[in-house]
């Protein structure tokens, strides 16, 4: 069974978890499911194997493939499975850069893993279950718009906003590809622990979050712009009050740049994840002033994407 997910980008960040084992998040977050980047993953049952056989993007790597294990025995272990699979799995996205990766990856993976154990679960079960591996990948089940919601292990899932709003975009700007230096997991145990400044953050994102949705209800992208921005600053001085930093010199230039582009009347407004890669928010109008402007860097231009679904059997 193959199931393809996208990448979704935080608009209101998550940012730290409560709970590791059920990765529990402190805040609700916000985002925008793309459509340009996604995984594709293949799960075969195969009543020979005695042990999970995988792939991803080509090579079989032992670190990549624990994380896939583990999730795989979860659900075996949840719902009383015992057949080993063969998975293949590619990304069109490079792995840790802080472009969600692991979003998509994760949310394909546990759709393609279920429909092969001939399990026919709700997207509510497949966000639940994606939030055990990766937080972030409870929203890539979901397309367009998705609020995932604080709670205890039933009710901290993701789901949809009733938005329509074609003419919102994000472009990305590809800074680096490469590996970040950091991990997410590791840069937000560190972060929680600074307990004054990790409260703040908390207490100042529910603000954040119920400021966005009023925004993105009004398709307001000035303000829809203004709060992603504000948001993604407040989690990098939060990171960056650990010793950690994933702002490099090329993404401050980038920074600097659409600042410019604002004095010139151009509605563009950046967000970052936890990796080096800028996202700006826009509408469909503004695109091509925004893309021509950045010529130096790649960039890809994303609207909304789909709900995770099936494409082969």
């Amino acid at each position: 069974m193959k199931a393809r997910a996208y990448v979704n980008f935080a608009l209101i960040k998550y940012w730290g978890k409560k709970n590791e084992k059920l990765r529990l998040p402190f805040q609700a977050s916000l985002s925008f499911t793309i459509d340009k980047l996604f995984t594709d993953t293949k799960v075969t049952v195969n009543k020979k194997l005695i042990k999970d056989k995988i792939t991803i993007n080509g090579i079989s790597d032992e670190r990549l493939n624990k994380r896939v294990i583990q999730h795989l025995n979860l659900i075996r272990s949840k719902y009383n499975i015992k057949d080993y699979v063969e998975v293949t799995s590619v990304n069109n996205v490079p792995t840790s850069a802080g472009l969600a990766s692991s979003a998509s990856s994760f949310a394909a993976l546990t759709l393609a893993a279920t429909k092969a154990f001939n399990l026919n679960l709700s997207k509510e079960e497949l966000s639940r279950l994606s939030r055990y591996a990766s937080g972030s990948a409870s929203r890539s089940i979901f397309g367009n718009f998705a609020i995932w919601d604080i709670g205890d292990d039933k009710t901290s899932i993701a789901r949809p906003i009733d938005i329509n709003w074609p003419e919102f975009k994000i472009i990305v700007l590809m800074i680096d590809k490469s590996k970040k230096p950091a991990s997410s997991t590791d840069a937000m145990k560190e972060s929680v622990e600074n307990k004054l400044l990790y409260d703040e953050w908390v207490k100042q994102s529910k603000i954040d979050l119920d400021k966005m949705l009023i925004a993105l209800n009004n398709k307001d992208i000035k303000s829809v712009g203004e709060i992603a921005e504000k948001n993604a600053n407040h989690m990098h001085d939060l990171i960056e009050s650990t010793g950690i930093t994933y702002k490099t010199k090329e993404s401050l230039k980038a920074i600097d740049k659409i600042h410019e582009l604002r004095t010139k009347g151009v509605l563009a407004y950046y967000t970052m994840d936890a990796g080096p890669n800028i996202k700006i928010i826009t509408i469909d109008s503004e695109v091509n002033k925004i893309v021509d402007y950045f010529n130096e860097y790649e960039t890809i231009v994303c609207s909304k994407g789909k709900d995770a679904h099936i494409v082969l059997n």
